[in-house]
C-alpha cells in the first residue's frame, strides 16, 4: 500500500512521484524541500540558496496553495494529512527544528512513532488526534 500525502488546507497531493515536495522558509531564504514518504527517513533534498544549520527553525508551507503547515496544537511541530490506498487516513506531524528527528503517524486507532528525538505518544498528547474512518 503507498501512502499519500496531502495538504491539511486545499488536499492537494504533495508526493505525486517518489518524494514529498513542501516550500520551506528559514532565516530569510524561501524554496522548494523534498522529503522522503517513509517514516524514518530523515534524507532531504534541499534548495542550495536555503543553508540549514542544526537547530534551525523552519517554516513549511504547500506549495500549492501556500498554506502554513504549522501544527498549532503541537508547538514545534508543522503537520500533513496521509491516506493510503485502502482508504485509512490520519495526520503524520513533524519536527520543524532542522536535525530534530520526530515525527508520529495517528490514525483513529493508534499513533506510530519514528526519530531518535521522538516522545513517547503519551507525553505528545495525540488522544483524539486521528482522523475518523467511515
Amino acid at each position: 500500500m503507498k501512502r499519500r500525502y496531502y495538504c491539511p488546507e486545499c488536499n492537494a497531493n504533495l508526493n505525486p512521484n517518489v518524494k514529498i515536495i513542501l516550500m520551506v522558509q528559514c532565516r530569510g531564504h524561501q524554496g522548494l524541500i523534498l522529503l522522503s514518504p517513509r517514516p524514518g527517513d530523515y534524507s532531504i533534498i534541499v534548495a542550495d540558496e536555503i543553508e540549514l544549520q542544526e537547530g534551525d527553525l523552519v517554516a513549511f508551507h504547500c506549495p500549492v496553495c501556500g498554506a502554513v503547515l504549522d501544527a498549532e496544537e503541537k508547538e514545534g511541530m508543522a503537520h500533513l494529512m496521509f491516506r493510503f490506498s485502502n482508504g485509512n487516513q490520519g495526520t503524520v506531524y513533524f519536527s520543524r527544528r532542522f536535525g530534530e528527528h520526530a515525527t508520529y503517524f495517528v490514525a483513529v486507532d493508534e499513533v506510530r512513532v519514528y526519530g531518535r528525538n521522538a516522545s513517547p505518544p503519551v507525553a505528545m498528547n495525540f488522544f483524539g488526534s486521528g482522523q475518523d474512518q467511515d
